[in-house]
């Protein structure tokens, strides 16, 4: 189940979508300078869902947007299959901690947006954000407005709204974590079942491992700051996993084999 971080260049199937080859961020601030992320060097191959795992702090969210191309490395490169280059807006999607959707705008609206930001037909981006909208379970609420959904309704919206233009890649930045433990759980469930249908490669940021287990072929742990990635881990699970997986030997081992290494870095002098 497990594979070191120096071992992560072994072959895999499915196609190279993104080389992180000693992407490092250093912040220049009024009192110097900070390394949030030390070289970090791994692949992303199609279809893999990857969740990224560690302390407060550690650059989680600084290598996701590298990544996504939001943040420029201070040092290295990420590029986006072939091209050689950042991957472009228009190969992703990317759903924040907060569900972001505008209040003036209707949820239809709302998921239909990129459509008006990347140029795309307004009339097909319709179909397809009421497509969407009942993939994700919010057939009816078209015509309602965020302040009328749950926190939970407006996260399966962001998702939605978020897959709008079929991107490649879709990037998440602790989209559950100020949501409710059963809403939460209910939401890693949509979001499996959504990945694997949808045949979508996920790069996915939590401070939860067993989230991170449940849902991902490998987990990516990080050290505390300056993060650095300290190992790789494969899961191993088969899919489709249900909740009941969590009780489970395999995962129960997964979930403390990832503990013990976070909590073994952070005691690190």
């Amino acid at each position: 189940m497990l594979q070191s971080a120096q071992a992560d260049g072994a072959s895999r199937n499915g196609n190279v979508v993104l080389r992180i080859q000693g992407a490092a961020k250093t912040y220049a601030s009024q009192s110097g300078s900070c390394t949030a992320l030390l070289p970090v060097t791994s692949e992303v191959r199609a279809g893999e869902f990857i969740s990224l795992v560690g302390p407060s702090g550690c650059g989680k969210t600084t290598l996701l947007k590298m990544c996504a191309g939001l943040i420029t490395p201070s040092a290295g490169t990420i590029t986006f299959g072939e091209t050689g280059k950042s991957i472009a807006p228009g190969e992703f999607g990317f759903v924040f901690q907060a569900p972001a959707l505008l209040p003036w705008r209707t949820v239809l609206s709302n998921v239909a947006l990129p459509a008006d930001i990347l140029g795309l037909d307004k009339a097909a981006a319709t179909e397809r954000a009421r497509a969407l909208l009942a993939t994700v379970r919010l057939a009816g609420a078209e015509e309602k407005y965020p302040r009328e959904l749950s926190g939970g309704m407006q996260q399966r919206a962001a998702i939605a709204r978020a897959l709008l233009h079929d991107p490649d890649i879709l990037f998440m930045d602790e989209p559950f974590g100020a949501l409710d433990a059963m809403t939460r759980e209910d939401l890693n469930m949509e979001l499996q079942r959504i990945s694997q249908k949808q045949h979508k490669t996920v790069l996915f940021v939590t401070h939860d491992i067993e989230e991170a287990v449940l849902l991902s072929d490998r987990v990516f742990a990080l050290s505390a700051g300056p993060g650095r990635l300290v190992e790789t881990i494969d899961i191993t699970l088969s899919r489709p996993r249900s909740l009941s997986v969590k009780a489970s030997p395999e995962f129960t081992r997964a979930v403390a084999r990832i503990r013990a290494l976070l909590n073994r870095e952070e005691t690190l002098p």
